[in-house]
Protein backbone atom coordinates (compact mmCIF):
# COMPACT_ATOMS: atom_id res chain seq x y z
CA UNK A 1 0.00 0.00 0.00
CA UNK A 2 1.23 3.50 -1.09
CA UNK A 3 0.65 6.22 1.65
CA UNK A 4 0.90 9.94 1.11
CA UNK A 5 0.97 12.76 2.68
CA UNK A 6 0.48 16.75 2.78
CA UNK A 7 3.29 18.78 3.76
CA UNK A 8 2.80 22.58 3.89
CA UNK A 9 5.65 24.44 1.38
CA UNK A 10 5.62 28.37 0.50
CA UNK A 11 2.15 28.30 1.19
CA UNK A 12 1.10 25.42 -0.96
CA UNK A 13 -0.30 22.00 -0.13
CA UNK A 14 1.66 19.68 -1.92
CA UNK A 15 0.70 16.18 -1.55
CA UNK A 16 3.84 13.62 -1.49
CA UNK A 17 4.31 10.17 -2.50
CA UNK A 18 4.98 8.05 0.30
CA UNK A 19 7.11 4.92 0.64
CA UNK A 20 5.55 1.79 1.36
CA UNK A 21 4.24 1.34 4.89
CA UNK A 22 6.62 -2.05 5.66
CA UNK A 23 9.27 -2.84 8.02
CA UNK A 24 12.11 -1.39 5.74
CA UNK A 25 9.88 2.00 6.26
CA UNK A 26 8.71 2.05 9.36
CA UNK A 27 11.38 4.42 10.90
CA UNK A 28 9.69 7.51 8.97
CA UNK A 29 8.22 9.98 11.47
CA UNK A 30 4.59 8.87 11.10
CA UNK A 31 3.17 11.75 9.79
CA UNK A 32 5.30 11.55 7.11
CA UNK A 33 3.08 8.01 6.31
CA UNK A 34 -0.23 10.01 7.31
CA UNK A 35 -2.99 10.28 4.55
CA UNK A 36 -5.16 13.41 4.14
CA UNK A 37 -8.36 13.36 2.33
CA UNK A 38 -8.84 16.89 0.36
CA UNK A 39 -10.22 19.85 1.38
CA UNK A 40 -11.03 22.70 0.92
CA UNK A 41 -7.87 26.02 1.18
CA UNK A 42 -8.46 29.64 1.77
CA UNK A 43 -6.17 31.82 1.37
CA UNK A 44 -6.47 35.41 3.49
CA UNK A 45 -7.42 37.93 1.37
CA UNK A 46 -5.57 41.23 2.15
CA UNK A 47 -2.47 40.50 3.33
CA UNK A 48 -1.03 43.49 5.25
CA UNK A 49 -4.22 44.03 7.01
CA UNK A 50 -5.67 42.48 10.15
CA UNK A 51 -9.06 41.18 10.67
CA UNK A 52 -11.10 38.23 12.31
CA UNK A 53 -10.61 34.65 11.00
CA UNK A 54 -14.46 33.67 11.45
CA UNK A 55 -15.53 36.40 8.82
CA UNK A 56 -16.18 34.59 5.58
CA UNK A 57 -15.17 37.93 3.25
CA UNK A 58 -11.98 37.74 4.59
CA UNK A 59 -11.09 34.89 3.18
CA UNK A 60 -10.52 33.83 -0.93
CA UNK A 61 -10.47 30.54 -2.46
CA UNK A 62 -7.80 29.22 -4.35
CA UNK A 63 -9.41 30.55 -6.83
CA UNK A 64 -9.51 33.42 -5.91
CA UNK A 65 -13.07 33.61 -5.54
CA UNK A 66 -15.07 35.31 -2.18
CA UNK A 67 -15.42 32.24 0.08
CA UNK A 68 -18.94 31.24 1.09
CA UNK A 69 -18.55 30.28 5.01
CA UNK A 70 -15.32 31.20 7.20
CA UNK A 71 -12.67 28.27 7.84
CA UNK A 72 -13.66 25.29 10.12
CA UNK A 73 -11.85 22.38 11.26
CA UNK A 74 -12.20 20.59 7.74
CA UNK A 75 -10.18 23.80 6.05
CA UNK A 76 -6.71 24.62 5.26
CA UNK A 77 -5.23 28.38 5.75
CA UNK A 78 -2.60 30.13 4.14
CA UNK A 79 -1.60 33.84 5.12
CA UNK A 80 0.31 34.70 2.92
CA UNK A 81 3.71 36.84 3.06
CA UNK A 82 3.23 40.55 3.41
CA UNK A 83 6.14 43.75 4.03
CA UNK A 84 3.35 44.59 6.11
CA UNK A 85 2.61 42.72 9.70
CA UNK A 86 -0.79 41.43 10.09
CA UNK A 87 -2.98 39.73 12.63
CA UNK A 88 -5.57 36.75 11.93
CA UNK A 89 -7.87 36.72 15.25
CA UNK A 90 -9.75 33.22 16.09
CA UNK A 91 -10.53 31.51 19.04
CA UNK A 92 -11.11 27.67 20.29
CA UNK A 93 -14.74 27.81 18.37
CA UNK A 94 -12.97 28.47 15.13
CA UNK A 95 -10.93 25.31 14.53
CA UNK A 96 -8.82 24.81 11.55
CA UNK A 97 -7.18 22.24 9.80
CA UNK A 98 -3.21 22.36 7.91
CA UNK A 99 -1.73 25.94 8.34
CA UNK A 100 0.96 27.79 6.47
CA UNK A 101 1.70 31.46 8.07
CA UNK A 102 4.12 33.29 5.89
CA UNK A 103 6.33 36.51 6.86
CA UNK A 104 5.11 38.68 7.90
CA UNK A 105 1.44 36.90 8.92
CA UNK A 106 0.69 36.41 12.43
CA UNK A 107 -2.58 34.01 13.70
CA UNK A 108 -3.62 34.10 17.27
CA UNK A 109 -6.19 32.79 19.39
CA UNK A 110 -6.70 33.96 23.04
CA UNK A 111 -5.02 33.45 26.31
CA UNK A 112 -7.39 30.29 28.20
CA UNK A 113 -9.15 30.21 24.35
CA UNK A 114 -6.81 29.03 22.35
CA UNK A 115 -7.03 28.30 18.70
CA UNK A 116 -7.46 24.51 17.42
CA UNK A 117 -5.17 23.71 15.16
CA UNK A 118 -6.27 20.08 13.81
CA UNK A 119 -3.55 19.40 10.88
CA UNK A 120 0.04 20.29 10.50
CA UNK A 121 1.33 23.90 11.34
CA UNK A 122 4.25 25.25 9.07
CA UNK A 123 5.43 29.00 9.61
CA UNK A 124 7.60 30.59 7.32
CA UNK A 125 10.63 33.15 8.95
CA UNK A 126 9.35 36.71 9.88
CA UNK A 127 5.33 35.02 10.14
CA UNK A 128 3.74 33.78 14.09
CA UNK A 129 1.59 31.65 15.73
CA UNK A 130 0.45 32.47 19.43
CA UNK A 131 -2.21 31.19 21.42
CA UNK A 132 -2.66 27.73 19.62
CA UNK A 133 -3.30 24.60 20.73
CA UNK A 134 -2.95 20.79 18.91
CA UNK A 135 -6.12 18.61 18.43
CA UNK A 136 -7.02 15.94 15.88
CA UNK A 137 -7.25 12.55 14.73
CA UNK A 138 -3.78 12.22 12.80
CA UNK A 139 -0.15 11.96 12.90
CA UNK A 140 0.89 15.84 12.41
CA UNK A 141 4.02 18.11 12.63
CA UNK A 142 4.61 21.53 14.18
CA UNK A 143 7.78 23.26 12.44
CA UNK A 144 8.18 27.16 13.01
CA UNK A 145 11.25 27.52 10.74
CA UNK A 146 14.40 29.18 11.84
CA UNK A 147 12.77 30.47 14.86
CA UNK A 148 15.53 30.89 17.66
CA UNK A 149 15.35 31.05 21.42
CA UNK A 150 15.58 34.42 23.24
CA UNK A 151 19.44 35.78 23.25
CA UNK A 152 21.10 38.51 24.55
CA UNK A 153 22.59 39.01 20.47
CA UNK A 154 18.83 38.89 19.14
CA UNK A 155 17.01 40.97 21.71
CA UNK A 156 13.60 38.75 22.44
CA UNK A 157 12.12 37.53 25.61
CA UNK A 158 9.42 35.24 25.83
CA UNK A 159 5.76 37.49 26.97
CA UNK A 160 3.58 36.94 29.73
CA UNK A 161 -0.13 37.88 28.10
CA UNK A 162 -0.29 40.35 30.91
CA UNK A 163 2.75 41.86 30.11
CA UNK A 164 3.75 44.17 26.70
CA UNK A 165 6.88 42.95 24.77
CA UNK A 166 7.37 45.11 21.86
CA UNK A 167 6.53 43.28 18.73
CA UNK A 168 10.02 43.65 17.32
CA UNK A 169 11.34 42.03 20.61
CA UNK A 170 8.64 39.23 21.14
CA UNK A 171 10.39 36.05 20.42
CA UNK A 172 8.73 33.92 17.46
CA UNK A 173 9.21 30.05 19.33
CA UNK A 174 6.66 31.06 21.36
CA UNK A 175 3.93 29.32 20.46
CA UNK A 176 1.60 29.83 23.37
CA UNK A 177 0.88 30.37 27.09
CA UNK A 178 -0.66 27.48 28.62
CA UNK A 179 -0.20 24.68 25.60
CA UNK A 180 -2.51 22.51 25.18
CA UNK A 181 -2.15 18.74 22.94
CA UNK A 182 -5.02 16.57 22.65
CA UNK A 183 -5.54 14.11 20.23
CA UNK A 184 -7.34 10.92 19.87
CA UNK A 185 -5.77 7.75 20.73
CA UNK A 186 -1.69 7.50 19.71
CA UNK A 187 -2.58 9.89 17.16
CA UNK A 188 0.56 11.94 17.10
CA UNK A 189 2.09 15.81 16.93
CA UNK A 190 5.86 16.20 15.91
CA UNK A 191 7.67 18.69 16.86
CA UNK A 192 10.37 20.17 14.41
CA UNK A 193 13.22 23.11 15.18
CA UNK A 194 12.61 25.30 18.47
CA UNK A 195 9.46 25.35 20.17
CA UNK A 196 9.18 27.89 23.37
CA UNK A 197 5.86 28.10 26.14
CA UNK A 198 5.90 31.01 28.45
CA UNK A 199 3.96 28.98 31.29
CA UNK A 200 2.43 25.51 31.55
CA UNK A 201 2.06 22.33 28.93
CA UNK A 202 -0.60 20.24 29.12
CA UNK A 203 -0.44 16.76 27.61
CA UNK A 204 -3.81 15.78 28.18
CA UNK A 205 -3.93 12.81 25.40
CA UNK A 206 -2.39 11.86 22.53
CA UNK A 207 1.53 11.13 21.24
CA UNK A 208 3.75 14.33 21.64
CA UNK A 209 6.65 13.50 19.63
CA UNK A 210 9.77 16.12 20.40
CA UNK A 211 12.73 15.77 17.90
CA UNK A 212 14.01 19.55 18.25
CA UNK A 213 13.96 21.78 21.15
CA UNK A 214 11.12 22.20 23.14
CA UNK A 215 11.35 24.47 26.06
CA UNK A 216 8.39 25.91 28.93
CA UNK A 217 7.73 27.88 31.81
CA UNK A 218 9.41 31.08 29.56
CA UNK A 219 8.35 33.67 32.09
CA UNK A 220 6.40 32.19 34.86
CA UNK A 221 9.11 30.20 37.07
CA UNK A 222 6.30 27.97 38.27
CA UNK A 223 5.07 26.37 34.69
CA UNK A 224 5.25 22.54 34.37
CA UNK A 225 4.87 19.69 31.47
CA UNK A 226 1.99 17.43 32.69
CA UNK A 227 1.28 14.21 30.99
CA UNK A 228 -2.45 13.03 31.59
CA UNK A 229 -4.42 10.16 30.94
CA UNK A 230 -3.28 8.39 27.84
CA UNK A 231 -0.57 11.11 27.44
CA UNK A 232 2.61 10.02 25.20
CA UNK A 233 5.84 11.98 25.49
CA UNK A 234 8.13 10.48 23.12
CA UNK A 235 11.72 12.20 23.14
CA UNK A 236 13.06 11.22 19.61
CA UNK A 237 17.14 10.77 18.03
CA UNK A 238 18.19 14.45 18.85
CA UNK A 239 15.63 15.98 20.96
CA UNK A 240 15.67 17.93 23.81
CA UNK A 241 12.82 19.07 26.06
CA UNK A 242 13.40 21.19 29.17
CA UNK A 243 12.12 23.97 31.39
CA UNK A 244 13.76 27.42 30.47
CA UNK A 245 14.03 28.71 34.32
CA UNK A 246 15.48 26.72 37.04
CA UNK A 247 13.27 28.38 39.08
CA UNK A 248 10.27 26.68 40.70
CA UNK A 249 8.24 28.99 42.39
CA UNK A 250 5.33 27.28 42.90
CA UNK A 251 6.78 23.96 44.48
CA UNK A 252 5.75 21.74 41.51
CA UNK A 253 7.81 19.16 39.36
CA UNK A 254 8.96 20.26 35.86
CA UNK A 255 7.39 16.98 34.33
CA UNK A 256 4.41 15.20 35.88
CA UNK A 257 3.39 11.84 34.48
CA UNK A 258 0.37 10.83 35.85
CA UNK A 259 -1.87 7.60 36.26
CA UNK A 260 -2.43 5.97 32.28
CA UNK A 261 0.86 8.59 31.24
CA UNK A 262 4.30 7.59 29.80
CA UNK A 263 7.55 9.24 28.50
CA UNK A 264 9.46 7.15 25.83
CA UNK A 265 12.45 7.88 24.78
CA UNK A 266 12.57 6.89 21.03
CA UNK A 267 9.46 4.25 20.11
CA UNK A 268 9.36 0.34 18.73
CA UNK A 269 8.86 1.31 15.63
CA UNK A 270 11.46 4.07 15.18
CA UNK A 271 14.22 3.81 18.24
CA UNK A 272 16.77 5.76 19.36
CA UNK A 273 19.52 6.66 16.82
CA UNK A 274 21.00 9.29 18.87
CA UNK A 275 21.12 10.49 22.16
CA UNK A 276 17.48 12.19 23.45
CA UNK A 277 17.71 14.97 26.30
CA UNK A 278 15.35 14.93 28.76
CA UNK A 279 16.41 18.03 30.84
CA UNK A 280 15.20 19.35 34.82
CA UNK A 281 15.89 22.16 36.66
CA UNK A 282 18.88 23.03 39.20
CA UNK A 283 18.11 24.84 42.01
CA UNK A 284 17.86 23.74 45.92
CA UNK A 285 15.19 20.74 46.52
CA UNK A 286 13.92 22.01 50.27
CA UNK A 287 11.00 20.14 49.38
CA UNK A 288 9.98 17.76 46.95
CA UNK A 289 8.84 19.20 43.48
CA UNK A 290 11.15 22.14 43.63
CA UNK A 291 12.83 20.55 40.45
CA UNK A 292 12.62 17.64 38.45
CA UNK A 293 10.56 14.42 37.38
CA UNK A 294 7.45 13.11 39.10
CA UNK A 295 6.05 9.67 38.22
CA UNK A 296 2.70 8.44 39.91
CA UNK A 297 1.56 5.28 40.25
CA UNK A 298 0.32 3.61 36.53
CA UNK A 299 2.71 6.16 34.78
CA UNK A 300 5.44 4.22 32.61
CA UNK A 301 9.10 5.41 31.37
CA UNK A 302 10.64 3.30 28.86
CA UNK A 303 13.75 3.83 26.66
CA UNK A 304 13.85 2.12 23.03
CA UNK A 305 16.86 2.48 20.92
CA UNK A 306 18.66 0.60 18.43
CA UNK A 307 22.20 1.47 19.50
CA UNK A 308 22.56 1.45 23.57
CA UNK A 309 26.16 2.91 23.53
CA UNK A 310 25.25 5.58 21.15
CA UNK A 311 21.69 6.69 21.99
CA UNK A 312 20.33 7.02 25.49
CA UNK A 313 18.03 8.58 27.00
CA UNK A 314 19.85 11.81 29.40
CA UNK A 315 18.33 12.77 31.99
CA UNK A 316 20.12 15.86 33.29
CA UNK A 317 19.84 19.26 34.54
CA UNK A 318 19.48 22.72 32.27
CA UNK A 319 22.95 23.81 33.43
CA UNK A 320 24.50 21.28 31.27
CA UNK A 321 23.85 22.91 28.12
CA UNK A 322 26.54 26.21 27.82
CA UNK A 323 24.41 28.07 25.42
CA UNK A 324 21.31 27.48 28.04
CA UNK A 325 19.30 31.07 27.79
CA UNK A 326 15.68 31.27 30.42
CA UNK A 327 12.74 33.20 28.82
CA UNK A 328 13.79 36.61 28.47
CA UNK A 329 17.22 35.92 27.12
CA UNK A 330 19.85 35.58 30.38
CA UNK A 331 22.40 33.02 29.96
CA UNK A 332 22.00 30.27 32.63
CA UNK A 333 23.86 27.48 31.38
CA UNK A 334 27.11 26.71 33.05
CA UNK A 335 28.59 22.84 32.30
CA UNK A 336 30.92 23.65 35.06
CA UNK A 337 28.64 23.68 37.79
CA UNK A 338 28.17 20.65 39.88
CA UNK A 339 25.10 19.01 42.08
CA UNK A 340 26.11 19.44 45.96
CA UNK A 341 23.97 17.96 48.76
CA UNK A 342 20.29 19.21 48.20
CA UNK A 343 21.01 21.55 44.99
CA UNK A 344 20.58 19.79 41.34
CA UNK A 345 17.91 17.47 40.05
CA UNK A 346 15.61 15.40 41.58
CA UNK A 347 13.01 12.64 41.15
CA UNK A 348 10.25 11.12 42.37
CA UNK A 349 9.46 7.94 41.00
CA UNK A 350 6.47 5.53 41.66
CA UNK A 351 5.73 4.26 38.21
CA UNK A 352 6.34 1.46 35.73
CA UNK A 353 9.64 2.65 35.59
CA UNK A 354 12.12 0.36 33.39
CA UNK A 355 15.23 1.90 32.32
CA UNK A 356 17.52 0.58 30.22
CA UNK A 357 20.84 3.24 28.57
CA UNK A 358 19.77 5.80 30.80
CA UNK A 359 22.38 8.26 31.20
CA UNK A 360 21.94 10.53 34.96
CA UNK A 361 23.78 13.55 35.68
CA UNK A 362 23.28 16.97 37.95
CA UNK A 363 21.41 14.67 40.36
CA UNK A 364 20.94 16.05 43.76
CA UNK A 365 21.59 13.65 46.88
CA UNK A 366 19.10 11.73 47.58
CA UNK A 367 17.46 13.08 44.90
CA UNK A 368 16.17 9.71 43.30
CA UNK A 369 13.01 8.88 45.58
CA UNK A 370 11.87 5.72 44.73
CA UNK A 371 8.52 4.73 45.88
CA UNK A 372 10.02 0.80 45.60
CA UNK A 373 13.44 0.16 46.03
CA UNK A 374 12.79 -3.36 43.81
CA UNK A 375 12.22 -1.11 40.68
CA UNK A 376 16.05 -0.75 40.18
CA UNK A 377 16.66 -4.70 39.73
CA UNK A 378 15.69 -4.40 36.12
CA UNK A 379 17.95 -1.25 35.03
CA UNK A 380 20.13 -1.92 32.82
CA UNK A 381 23.30 0.34 31.33
CA UNK A 382 22.05 2.84 33.49
CA UNK A 383 24.96 5.26 34.01
CA UNK A 384 25.75 8.41 36.19
CA UNK A 385 27.83 11.77 35.13
CA UNK A 386 30.56 13.40 36.60
CA UNK A 387 27.98 16.36 37.73
CA UNK A 388 26.47 14.34 40.30
CA UNK A 389 26.42 15.07 44.17
CA UNK A 390 27.54 12.06 45.52
CA UNK A 391 28.44 8.43 44.46
CA UNK A 392 25.18 6.38 43.04
CA UNK A 393 24.76 4.65 46.29
CA UNK A 394 23.93 8.14 47.69
CA UNK A 395 21.56 9.23 44.59
CA UNK A 396 18.71 7.09 45.62
CA UNK A 397 16.22 7.59 48.58
CA UNK A 398 13.12 6.92 49.62
CA UNK A 399 10.18 8.74 47.75
CA UNK A 400 8.78 11.73 49.79
CA UNK A 401 6.14 12.62 47.35
CA UNK A 402 2.32 11.09 47.35
CA UNK A 403 2.62 7.85 44.93
CA UNK A 404 -0.60 8.30 43.97
CA UNK A 405 -1.62 12.11 43.03
CA UNK A 406 -2.71 13.12 39.43
CA UNK A 407 -2.45 16.71 39.91
CA UNK A 408 -0.16 18.98 41.55
CA UNK A 409 -1.81 22.12 42.81
CA UNK A 410 -0.15 25.42 42.82
CA UNK A 411 -2.02 28.12 44.35
CA UNK A 412 -4.60 28.78 41.75
CA UNK A 413 -5.35 25.62 41.14
CA UNK A 414 -8.94 25.24 40.61
CA UNK A 415 -8.91 27.30 37.19
CA UNK A 416 -5.41 25.40 36.29
CA UNK A 417 -6.99 21.98 35.70
CA UNK A 418 -10.25 23.55 34.50
CA UNK A 419 -8.46 23.95 30.98
CA UNK A 420 -7.59 20.30 30.72
CA UNK A 421 -11.32 19.41 31.97
CA UNK A 422 -12.73 21.36 29.00
CA UNK A 423 -10.01 20.32 26.54
CA UNK A 424 -10.82 16.37 27.67
CA UNK A 425 -14.48 16.92 27.71
CA UNK A 426 -14.11 18.83 24.17
CA UNK A 427 -12.55 15.85 22.82
CA UNK A 428 -15.34 13.43 24.47
CA UNK A 429 -17.80 14.99 22.77
CA UNK A 430 -16.21 15.09 19.07
CA UNK A 431 -15.58 11.18 20.16
CA UNK A 432 -18.88 10.30 20.36
CA UNK A 433 -19.87 11.43 17.08
CA UNK A 434 -16.48 9.99 15.17
CA UNK A 435 -15.75 6.87 17.36
CA UNK A 436 -18.44 4.44 16.45
CA UNK A 437 -16.65 1.89 18.93
CA UNK A 438 -15.66 4.00 22.20
CA UNK A 439 -13.94 0.89 23.85
CA UNK A 440 -13.72 0.57 27.55
CA UNK A 441 -12.36 -1.59 30.34
CA UNK A 442 -13.83 -3.18 33.31
CA UNK A 443 -13.12 -3.24 36.49
CA UNK A 444 -12.92 0.35 36.99
CA UNK A 445 -9.35 1.07 37.65
CA UNK A 446 -10.02 4.81 39.02
CA UNK A 447 -11.47 6.39 41.51
CA UNK A 448 -11.98 10.21 42.21
CA UNK A 449 -10.16 12.30 45.30
CA UNK A 450 -10.85 16.00 46.54
CA UNK A 451 -7.62 17.92 47.03
CA UNK A 452 -7.61 21.42 47.49
CA UNK A 453 -8.67 23.54 49.88
CA UNK A 454 -11.69 26.65 50.62
CA UNK A 455 -13.17 28.12 47.16
CA UNK A 456 -9.88 25.63 45.21
CA UNK A 457 -11.22 22.36 45.85
CA UNK A 458 -11.01 20.06 42.54
CA UNK A 459 -11.59 16.56 42.11
CA UNK A 460 -9.02 14.62 40.25
CA UNK A 461 -9.27 10.79 39.04
CA UNK A 462 -6.58 8.25 40.42
CA UNK A 463 -5.43 4.57 40.46
CA UNK A 464 -7.15 2.12 42.31
CA UNK A 465 -4.26 -0.11 43.30
CA UNK A 466 -5.46 -3.72 43.13
CA UNK A 467 -4.42 -6.16 45.73
CA UNK A 468 -5.24 -9.51 43.88
CA UNK A 469 -5.15 -10.69 40.17
CA UNK A 470 -7.59 -8.27 37.95
CA UNK A 471 -9.75 -9.92 35.11
CA UNK A 472 -9.76 -6.65 32.72
CA UNK A 473 -12.78 -7.06 30.30
CA UNK A 474 -12.90 -5.36 27.31
CA UNK A 475 -16.18 -3.57 25.58
CA UNK A 476 -16.79 -2.35 22.70
CA UNK A 477 -20.55 -0.25 21.63
CA UNK A 478 -20.27 -2.40 17.70
CA UNK A 479 -21.54 -5.42 17.91
CA UNK A 480 -19.10 -8.25 16.21
CA UNK A 481 -16.10 -5.57 16.48
CA UNK A 482 -12.86 -7.64 16.59
CA UNK A 483 -10.44 -6.27 18.82
CA UNK A 484 -6.60 -6.74 19.37
CA UNK A 485 -4.57 -5.88 22.65
CA UNK A 486 -1.20 -5.74 23.72
CA UNK A 487 0.01 -5.21 27.83
CA UNK A 488 3.71 -3.69 27.23
CA UNK A 489 2.32 -0.50 26.05
CA UNK A 490 2.60 -0.34 22.61
CA UNK A 491 -0.15 0.24 19.82
CA UNK A 492 -1.85 -3.32 18.55
CA UNK A 493 -1.15 -4.49 15.16
CA UNK A 494 -2.14 -7.15 13.05
CA UNK A 495 -0.07 -9.49 15.14
CA UNK A 496 -0.96 -8.50 18.30
CA UNK A 497 -3.56 -11.39 20.49
CA UNK A 498 -7.29 -11.13 19.74
CA UNK A 499 -9.87 -10.57 22.59
CA UNK A 500 -11.86 -13.32 23.37
CA UNK A 501 -11.81 -13.64 26.91
CA UNK A 502 -11.69 -11.72 29.85
CA UNK A 503 -7.10 -11.07 30.14
CA UNK A 504 -5.97 -11.87 33.78
CA UNK A 505 -3.64 -9.49 34.87
CA UNK A 506 -0.80 -10.17 37.53
CA UNK A 507 0.95 -7.71 37.73
CA UNK A 508 0.85 -3.51 36.74
CA UNK A 509 0.32 -3.60 33.11
CA UNK A 510 -0.91 -1.20 30.51
CA UNK A 511 -3.67 -2.05 28.41
CA UNK A 512 -4.05 -1.01 24.76
CA UNK A 513 -6.35 -2.10 22.09
CA UNK A 514 -8.07 -1.25 18.94
CA UNK A 515 -11.05 -2.67 17.49
CA UNK A 516 -12.12 -3.21 13.72
CA UNK A 517 -15.12 -4.47 11.60
CA UNK A 518 -15.64 -4.31 7.89
CA UNK A 519 -17.79 -1.53 6.95
CA UNK A 520 -17.24 0.32 10.18
CA UNK A 521 -13.43 0.80 10.06
CA UNK A 522 -10.63 0.98 12.75
CA UNK A 523 -11.22 2.31 16.15
CA UNK A 524 -8.69 4.50 17.68
CA UNK A 525 -6.11 3.25 20.16
CA UNK A 526 -7.22 2.58 23.69
CA UNK A 527 -5.20 2.91 26.47
CA UNK A 528 -5.91 2.45 30.41
CA UNK A 529 -3.39 1.42 32.90
CA UNK A 530 -4.21 -1.43 35.85
CA UNK A 531 -1.83 -0.81 39.14
CA UNK A 532 -1.32 -4.35 41.26
CA UNK A 533 1.11 -4.68 43.75
CA UNK A 534 0.87 -7.56 45.85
Amino acid sequence: MITKTFILITGTLLLLAGAPVSAATSVLPAYQTEGWPAARKLVWATPGKSGELTVAANWRTEAGQPAETAPDRDTDIVLPKSETSYDVNGSRSSPVRHVFVGSGGRLSGGHRNELEIWGNLEVQPGGRVLFVSIRGTKHTFVHLIGAEFPTPANGQALAHPTTRVAAGKQNATQISHKFQVAKVGTASVEFLGNIGVSDEVMLQRGRMIVSGDFRYSGVTGKGALEIYDGGILELQSGGRVAPFDSRNDKAVFNVNIYRNGTIQAGSPERPLTSDAYLLLGFAENDQPGRTGLYAALGSMIRVYTADPEKARLVISAVTSVPDFHDGKGKLTGNPEEKASGNKGIALQLAGDVQLQNTRFDYVSEGGIGLADARMTKDWRNVTFGPHCAAPEAQLFSVMKADPNAYYHGRGDQKSEFALTVTAMASMDKFLEDADPFRIRALPENTEMRTVGKGGDVIQTPVAVVFREPVMVELLTRVPGAKMRYTLDGTDPTKDSPVYETPIRLEKTARVMAKAFKTGVGFSPTFSTTYVIKQ
